[in-house]
């Protein structure tokens, strides 16, 4: 990654150009600030434009063979170092980052400005913590111990140190404070305060501020191709967090991919029609929505759902449905009433349990297709005076 690639933050990029240049490069750095604000990219971009071979005055090349690696995460002076924890691939009691490393080279390139719950549904957490363990400091004692390969130094890229238990952190002080030569530790963090006094009176801190919204915005317009309206709409509220506005572009992308499913599917289990159940089935149970966008897809359903009865029941003063939902809701809701709604509500509820603990997806799918088959065409009651 390229300083130009970093959205905003000059003073923080100038401040490392001018340290470089002038030959102050500390060998322990703290970078602090919200993920979303560009820490992590800003560390990253650093290391490149250390080791980059034909660096100009403000970035590196990006185009050299030191560049080349650091961009696909795999140049071998680069170490990272990241909060994790068993799962259900990694289970021996003595993990490291080195367990989780092609991971987090995927998490990093899709989500530069990700946050620790991102990263958790990475590596499917889901209600774990994670920290940064003993085993993890020795391993990187182990790593920068040795001399480096290609680059004039050994890099360590350590992400939300804080997550480090006591143990841990007491391990790694000597290093900080002593570190073997031609090493540069980068301790990118959100909460300086939760880490040891003793660790960051050891290192030369640079805080990450929120960016600006004209920076977001522009961000947004050439990397996501919005609408200039629209990129600012999300930049206003973002509160200076790249990361919480591409969450909210990312959420109201896939909310449309669930409208277009999720009319398919209501109008395949209306009509009963096995053959487009069966292909709607196959569509949801492929492996692009993964377990956690099943997940997500039935808190959806269960939102259209609920908001079918307020239409039903309030004549639409507590909807919060515009657009093409609302359009497709004006149609669907009367199938929806108090007669079916608590079975409705018990089928999804049922099926995001089974997801939750992996359940075929075929199967539960095509399970709650043939229920809804049902469900939808049971008559609302009336009551006679």
């Amino acid at each position: 990654m390229q300083f130009k690639d970093v959205c905003g933050q000059a003073k923080a990029k100038q401040k490392l150009i001018e340290g470089y240049k002038s030959g102050r490069v500390s060998h322990a750095q703290l970078f602090v600030g919200k993920n979303g604000f560009g820490g992590l990219p800003l560390a990253l971009a650093y290391v490149q434009f250390i080791s980059c071979a034909n660096k100009s005055e403000n970035d590196s090349c990006g185009t050299c063979p030191s560049c080349v690696k650091i961009q696909k995460l795999a140049h071998p002076d680069l170490h990272f170092s990241f909060p994790s924890n068993k799962n259900e691939n990694v289970t021996h009691k003595h993990y490291t980052s080195d367990d989780f490393v092609e991971e987090f080279r995927t998490f990093l390139l899709e989500k530069p400005y990700g946050n620790l719950n991102d990263w958790h549904q990475q590596i499917n957490l889901e209600n774990k913590q994670s920290l940064i363990n003993v085993d993890e400091s020795q391993s990187i004692i182990k790593k920068l111990n040795l001399k480096p390969y290609e680059s004039q130094y050994k890099f360590l890229i350590m992400w939300m140190p804080e997550r480090m238990n006591p143990e841990a952190a007491n391990k790694l002080l000597k290093l900080i404070e002593e570190p073997t030569p031609n090493t540069l530790i980068l301790l990118v963090a959100e909460d300086q305060e939760q880490l040891l006094v003793t660790i960051t009176s050891r290192t030369q801190i640079l805080t990450i501020p929120p960016l600006g919204e004209t920076e977001l915005g522009t961000y947004l317009v050439n990397q996501h191709d919005l609408e200039q309206g629209e990129a600012n709409r999300i930049a206003a509220l973002s509160d200076g967090n790249l990361g919480l506005a591409i969450s909210q572009l990312e959420k109201k992308e896939e909310e449309e991919q669930f409208f277009n499913l999720f009319k398919d599917w209501m109008r395949a289990c209306y009509k009963a029609d096995l053959v487009e159940m069966n292909r709607w089935v196959e569509e949801i149970s492929k492996s692009s929505y993964g377990r956690e966008g099943r997940k997500r897809f039935l808190e959806y359903a269960l939102k259209l759902m609920r908001e079918s009865i307020l239409k039903n029941y309030t004549e639409n003063h507590l909807s919060r449905i515009v657009g093409d939902e609302s359009e497709f809701l004006g149609k669907f809701a009367p199938f929806i009433h108090g007669d079916n709604i608590l079975a409705i509500t018990e089928v999804l509820n049922d099926a995001h349990m089974h997801i939750s603990r992996n359940a075929y997806a075929k199967i539960t799918f095509m399970d709650m297709s043939m229920k809804f088959a049902n469900l939808l065409r049971v008559k609302k009651r009336t009551f006679v005076d």
